[in-house]
């Protein structure tokens, strides 16, 4: 290697990128007595097949509800939205964008590639960041980002809950695993296989496929026979396999992750290709007895009409809110001070506790749903709390 410096254009850009964000830190009114609304830069999809009509639904009821109390400390809340998609690239170059506005804090980021692609960036502004990827190889103590928390479950949490029940009310002794190719589900899986293992199954028949994958009809006639199949990846994927289940014969209960939210909340599947599903998800407030999960759906139903809510979008109702209450805090939108609110706030939502562990994962609870009367007659079967977001 030259022990040469070049400077390359891409090294410029990224360092105005930066300059920007730290010179503009008090421009955006962080300090006490300050007018100025409070921004937050939400990275989500906003383009493709993920980008549904109501994806913004629970943020700007969130929003709305602050701003509806006199703001915080007088001081509106606006958010913007930045289309971070579900690749790497595209979620540093939404980051890259939010920066250069200087949001006082980034709510977003759906994939564990991206966050780690972000997260030396991130660490680099010192903009607080909360994000809903699962790996637990996310956590602070691997990231080494003391700004950058998770306001959802870790796949360590939810792959327990989920092979807990399947275990203990199914029983089973040979099971199907589809999981596919993408550093998030190669973790599930292996966290899968140790807790169906644990829990008694001898036998595990494991399929991995692209997570561009069309067809999936090897992998659904390996699993005849089978007592039970689980999959884990992205929406597209398990409900492409939820119909060549049916297609196939296949009758066996299955069991998926919290991309069941989005499957039933965008109608992805009709009802007879449901029939023996089940997922885990971090919270269906439909289908919860508490007084904040109660006014969120009626506030939701208000304003979006009377149909059941889209159960994967509460936590960014939740994210919102706990944002707005480490501001509350902290007195201030200043990065260190809001970071460090962020470490001890306490929050009831509409999911349930939100109060960060030594990994800065804020969320600890999951719930396992019959899925098979699809969005109007989803079942909740049982819930988790005080989950560990770590594997053991």
């Amino acid at each position: 290697m030259s022990h040469r410096r070049t400077i390359t254009p891409a090294a410029v850009a990224a360092a105005a990128v930066l300059a920007a964000a730290a010179a503009g830190c008090g421009d955006s009114g962080s300090g006490a007595g300050s007018n100025e609304p409070i921004k937050i830069a939400w990275m989500g999809a906003e383009s493709g097949e993920y980008a549904t009509k109501d994806r913004h639904y629970a943020i700007d009821l969130a929003v709305e509800h602050i701003n509806a109390k006199g703001g915080i400390d007088g001081r509106k809340v606006e958010y913007k939205a930045y289309d971070g998609g579900l690749t790497p690239q595209q979620g540093v170059t939404a980051v890259k964008k939010a920066l250069t506005e200087n949001p006082a804090a980034i709510v977003g980021l759906a994939t564990t590639a991206q966050v780690k692609a972000a997260a030396p960036l991130l660490k680099s502004a010192g903009i607080p960041t909360m994000h809903f990827a699962q790996s637990h190889t996310l956590g602070k103590s691997t990231l080494k980002v003391d700004n950058i928390f998770r306001y959802g479950p870790t796949e360590a949490m939810q792959t327990h809950a989920l092979t807990d029940y399947m275990v203990k009310n199914r029983k089973p002794k040979k099971v199907g695993l589809l999981a596919s190719t993408d550093p998030g589900s190669d973790e599930a899986a292996r966290l899968l296989r140790a807790g169906l293992t644990a829990g008694g199954v001898t036998n595990i028949v494991e399929r991995r496929v692209p997570q561009t994958a069309t067809d999936l009809t090897e992998a659904v006639l390996a699993f005849r026979g089978v007592d039970a199949t689980v999959s884990w990846s992205f929406p597209t994927i398990n409900s492409l396999y939820l119909r060549q289940r049916g297609q196939n014969g296949l009758t066996a209960p299955h069991f998926g992750d919290n991309s069941g939210g989005s499957i039933l909340g965008g109608n992805l599947n009709p009802p007879a290709e449901l029939k023996g599903y089940h997922y885990v998800i971090a919270c269906d407030p439909d289908l919860s007895d508490t007084p904040e999960a109660k006014a969120y759906v009626a506030a939701y139903k208000a304003k979006y009409g009377p149909g059941p809510t889209n159960p994967q979008l509460a936590q960014g109702y939740d994210g919102f809110r706990v944002f707005a209450a480490a501001v509350e805090k902290a007195g201030s939108t200043e990065p260190e001070a809001l970071t460090k609110a962020l470490e001890s706030v306490q929050h009831q939502g509409v999911c349930g506790a939100y109060k960060a562990d030594e990994e800065n994962d804020l969320y600890h609870s999951d719930v396992i749903i019959d899925a098979s009367g699809g969005l109007n007659g989803r079942k909740l079967l049982q819930k988790y709390d005080n989950l560990t977001s770590r594997a053991g």
